[in-house]
């Protein structure tokens, strides 16, 4: 990571509040997002629970609200198709507790009143129930809503908002190409590519005087020795492959990453973003700090919290991403069955 260059962050008055909320939960496999798996239960797949974060802003200078990311959609049972929407509950053990929209009520957020979502990239479990947020625009890479004919994300007859970042981007940090949002730096949009093709995390100044930063990172990395800077993690690595027992033999491995290439250099630029002192990364499934949020040691943290993680550097709420599977990080759930056959 010393080979890479480093933008330093514009310092500025611009702030905004950020809050993370989880709409949904999903089984994932840890032989399936990080190779080699590291779990202390050889023999048997070690199959976790994750969350899928949301994440409300506040941009404080104008008040506008946005989404970035909105998590499950309620109706994925019937909104997609039948051999989908099988994979997803049986394979992903999909669970939606409420819609955003619900969640947002709870805060007291009026779901109309929302002028943005940030789309981190097109996949089902990400994108959500848009016509819960009737006014909000869309926002995303252009592959997001027009390239990938099969994931594409359905703009429900609205005109989305392109970030075009071979135009627009300047290099941000160790990031090559990043946008500033609000063009006073408090929402840097910033091009991490590999998971899919217009893949972006979003750079938000939640404090100045000092400056401090959540990176939200959407997808660019599924597990937390993708990120962990310890020379004990370094010989971790993406799965750009995995096998779905749910289908048969004669079909192919399916893809995880669009470029298992550009989804490797992403990851390494994040994680050199992330080791600055005033930035902290949260992923879309950063099982992590959702296991600690949620038990209630970091009061105020989950939606509808009070202060959710705008203050997390004053807090001492960034963690080191030391990973440990003796010490059961994981909220373990039994893997799908079909896991469990003899070869």
């Amino acid at each position: 990571m010393s080979d890479l260059p480093f933008v330093p962050l514009p310092t500025g008055a611009a702030t905004c509040s950020v809050h993370p909320l989880v709409n949904a939960t999903l089984t994932d496999y840890e032989h399936v997002t990080l190779s080699p798996s590291p779990s202390s239960l050889p023999g048997k797949p070690c199959a976790y629970l994750e969350p899928t974060f949301t994440f409300y802003i506040v941009h404080q200078p104008t008040g506008k609200r946005l989404l970035f990311d909105l998590g499950i959609r309620w109706d994925w049972r019937t909104a997609f198709p039948e051999d989908a929407a099988r994979e997803f509950g049986e394979f992903y053990g999909a669970r939606v507790i409420k819609d955003v929209a619900e969640l947002l009520e709870e805060g007291g957020v009026d779901p109309g009143k929302v002028d943005y979502v940030l789309f981190s990239h097109e996949h089902w479990d990400h994108t959500g129930f848009i016509g819960s947020l009737p006014n909000a625009t869309l926002v995303g890479g252009r592959a997001t809503f027009f390239d990938d004919l099969k994931d594409q994300i359905d703009a429900a007859g609205r005109t989305p908002t392109i970030i075009d970042f071979q135009k627009d981007g300047r290099p941000l940090g160790a990031y090559e190409r990043a946008v500033d949002f609000f063009g006073d730096g408090s929402v840097w949009l910033c091009h991490t590519p590999g998971h899919t093709k217009d893949h972006m995390s979003a750079l938000v100044r939640t404090t100045s005087s000092p400056d401090s930063y959540v990176l939200l990172g959407g997808d660019v990395a599924h597990h937390p020795c993708l990120l962990c800077t310890l020379s004990s993690h370094s010989h971790f690595s993406l799965v750009p492959t995995y096998r779905n027992p749910l289908l048969p033999p004669s079909e192919p491995e399916e893809q995880a990453h669009y470029s298992p290439e550009l989804a490797r250099d992403s990851i390494r630029r994040t994680k050199r973003l992330e080791r600055e002192e005033n930035v902290m990364c949260v992923l879309a499934h950063e099982f992590g700090a959702w296991g600690r949020w949620k038990k209630g040691d970091a009061e105020g943290v989950m939606w509808p919290g009070k202060e959710g993680i705008t203050y997390w550097m004053a807090r001492g709420m960034k963690g080191s991403r030391e990973y440990d599977s003796e010490k059961e990080q994981y909220e373990r759930v039994e893997p799908h069955p079909a896991f469990l056959k003899s070869d």
